[in-house]
């Protein structure tokens, strides 16, 4: 029993010891370059350099496009969606009409 104690407490001690080291150990700045990082240089960036983008970007022609074959599906789609079927239509109206009758009969008889 005394063993098994003593076991417990090693390794809690040993878990303890992990991670106040993990604490002691220097962190490293994820996701700052060194060469990007202005802190500490002393220097402020230049606001006035125009950013290069990453990709080439869509022209307003392609985007005018794009925006119309959207706007075509979409009202393509619209009317069908819109209004269902009457015969659903009418099989909802006499679903509702008849449903609190019958949840009451079978929660009555339970």
């Amino acid at each position: 029993m005394a063993g098994h104690l003593i076991s417990k407490l090693s390794g809690a001690l040993l878990v303890a010891v992990l991670a106040l080291s993990a604490c002691a150990a220097p962190q490293a700045n994820r996701g700052v370059s060194a060469s990007t990082a202005s802190v500490g240089s002393g220097t402020y960036p230049n606001l006035n350099v125009p950013l290069q983008p990453a990709a080439a970007q869509i022209t307003p022609e392609e985007r005018t496009a794009t925006a119309d074959e959207l706007r075509a599906r979409r009202d393509g789609l619209a009317p069908a969606a819109a209004t269902p079927p009457a015969s659903s239509a009418a099989q909802l109206r006499q679903i509702g009409s008849t449903h609190a009758e019958g949840a009451i009969r079978r929660i009555e008889r339970n």
